[in-house]
């Protein structure tokens, strides 16, 4: 995957300031999802002792961006 195909870490800051202001957008949902999802397993994995590298919770913590459904086209 590139680096455009994961969500950046500036998205990540906009997306708490979303939370915070309580005024999330309708793509938010799975990005939210995946970070807990993600905070859990190297939670998890850290307390397993399975995480032996930098490299790999970098790997780890990379969320990738969620895919858009395609947009239907307008009855017009």
């Amino acid at each position: 995957m590139k680096k455009e195909d994961f969500v950046s870490m500036e998205e990540i800051a906009a997306l708490i300031e979303r939370v915070k202001a309580r005024s999330l957008e309708e793509d938010d949902g799975p990005i939210i999802a995946e970070v807990i999802r993600k905070t859990l397993l190297i939670e998890k994995m850290a307390s397993e002792g399975k995480i032996t590298s930098g490299r790999q919770l970098r790997r780890l913590m990379a969320i990738p961006r969620p895919k858009r459904p395609e947009e239907k086209p307008s009855d017009e």
